[in-house]
């Protein structure tokens, strides 16, 4: 029982309250205590690596008190799960994952408007993440899309190493292709979308036709393109640099590449989501995961996103990009859910379809 609380029943009893009364205020007491600590809890829907996500629930938790549940899933799947519970929204934050469907959910009205007191810390790419979503949600990191390759793999193809997107749809990589599925995958979504911008819409959609031919597989995340190659499933992944490096780090080969034609680079973002019931506590959350100390843990689960705290330096293990080959992406124009929901049905029905395989 809270000591205060405990301090007044005292005082009632020797102020002649009868024993019993006493004994149903101590009761009282300690159920309401009981129930405070029992409402301290957050459910997370996290769409980073599933070991920084865990990385996250521990030490928020240590650190707070607060009971966390992380549930992990994919951008696209979460973005799905908050349109399937807008009526009853099970989580309280959304931690993660590719820009796009944060700022699809926040036109939806899916999550919350707010600014974090830390705003003026923030990098520029994630503060201006911020006000397209009307600040319902906001950059938390950002990763550079490109391909990731194993040379050995490719040399026994004889083929080049892909250097551009054009490069792979080279008969050479027939069936050695892996990328998300951009129905299931963010990543995958970030491909069709950043090809789209790059080469115009028909266009693009001809090119993923082309290679559709080459890919040995969609995969549910976009992550797992890269795993699937690390275990020799097939020569070429289309990821994230961060994830490549990630790989490295556990021993794989994996040598990566920015098309010449250039390339767009993500803003994982974190978000309140709407109608919940513990507002609070995803607020104090939410600020907690945009501190300096927070983002710093991305190191220790082996995570190479760039923060979006200014506070927080870049591990070196991250290589220098070559700025020239990023695009400045349409975040807004792909944020939109008309825009998102017109290239995945023609996806759908002109290139992930039986006649093309």
């Amino acid at each position: 029982m809270p000591r205060f609380l405990n301090a007044m029943a005292k005082r009632k009893v020797r102020r002649g309250i009868p024993v019993l009364f006493a004994l149903a205020v101590f009761a009282l007491s300690a159920f309401s205590g009981e129930a405070l600590a029992q409402a301290r809890r957050l459910t997370v829907v996290c769409s980073v690596q599933i070991e920084w996500c865990e990385l996250i629930r521990k030490e928020y938790q240590n650190t707070s008190g607060v009971r966390m549940v992380v549930i992990h899933r994919s951008s696209i799947d979460a973005l799905a799960m908050l349109m399937s519970e807008r009526n009853n929204p099970r989580t309280d934050v959304w931690f993660g994952g590719t820009g796009d469907p944060h700022l699809q959910a926040a036109e939806q009205g899916l999550t919350v408007e707010y600014k974090s007191r830390v705003f003026d810390d923030l990098q520029p790419w994630a503060q201006e993440q911020a006000r397209r979503g009307s600040f319902r949600t906001v950059g938390l990191y950002t990763g550079v899309l490109g391909i990731a390759y194993d040379a050995d793999q490719v040399k026994r193809l004889h083929a080049e190493p892909p250097k551009c997107w054009r490069d792979m749809v080279r008969p050479q990589f027939d069936r050695q292709i892996m990328m998300g599925n951009p129905t299931s995958s963010g990543t995958g979504f970030l491909i069709l979308s950043a090809l789209t911008q790059l080469f115009g819409e028909d266009e693009a959609i001809a090119y993923m036709k082309g290679l559709h031919k080459n890919v040995a597989q969609y995969t549910h995340g976009g992550r797992g393109s890269i795993e699937n190659v690390v275990r020799g499933e097939a020569a070429v992944a289309i990821g994230f640099l961060h994830d490549a490096i990630t790989a490295r780090e556990r021993g794989a080969k994996l040598e990566f590449s920015l098309p010449c034609e250039g390339t767009p680079a993500e803003i994982g973002s974190l978000s309140l989501i709407g109608g919940g019931t513990n507002l609070k506590e995803a607020i104090l959350f939410y600020e907690w995961a945009l501190s300096p100390e927070a983002q710093a843990l991305a190191r220790r689960a082996s995570a190479f996103q760039s923060p979006s705290n200014r506070k927080v330096s870049i591990d070196p293990r991250t290589p220098n990009v070559d700025l020239d080959r990023l695009i400045r992406y349409d975040h807004l124009r792909f944020g939109s859910s008309e825009i998102r929901k017109r290239l995945l049905t023609r996806w759908i029905n002109e290139v992930n379809v039986p006649d093309n395989e």
